[in-house]
């Protein structure tokens, strides 16, 4: 798959969340913690701490705490998370750190592009935004 057709498949996907979509992902949040728990700490730190600012911010989201994001932040998220859990994906979960190759592309890609909105969420939550980026 070239690169022009991923991001028109997840441009696609982004565009088809909806509150079942974030519902689906908020129910899979011991999933996503496990699957990041799996994540190398130290080649991927980041993405590490980023996979949870991320889900807590879908999560204020939802719970109306936090409002003051963009939809289509949200929607990123959500689509982010759905690729992350779903372990045959471009390059299949079970070949190591090398099948979350595609997932911390996926997820690198969405995290630099709602960077900004990421950081306002950060000082809404009185946290050090550094940390995370």
């Amino acid at each position: 798959m070239k690169p022009e057709e991923i991001l028109d498949s997840f441009n696609s996907s982004v565009k088809k969340v909806d509150d079942a979509k974030i519902n689906q992902v908020l129910g899979k949040e011991k999933a996503i913690e496990e699957k990041r728990s799996k994540l190398n700490p130290v080649k991927f730190f980041m993405l590490f701490k980023q996979v949870k600012l991320a889900f807590e911010m879908l999560k204020d989201y939802k719970q109306k705490k936090y409002r003051s994001v963009p939809w289509k932040a949200i929607a990123m998220i959500v689509t982010a998370l759905v690729y992350f859990l779903n372990p045959i994906d471009l390059i299949p979960d079970f070949l190591g750190v090398i099948g979350f190759t595609d997932d911390a592309i996926v997820l690198a890609f969405v995290f630099k592009s709602i960077r900004d909105e990421l950081i306002k969420y950060c000082d809404w939550r009185g946290l050090n935004a550094e940390d995370y980026f």
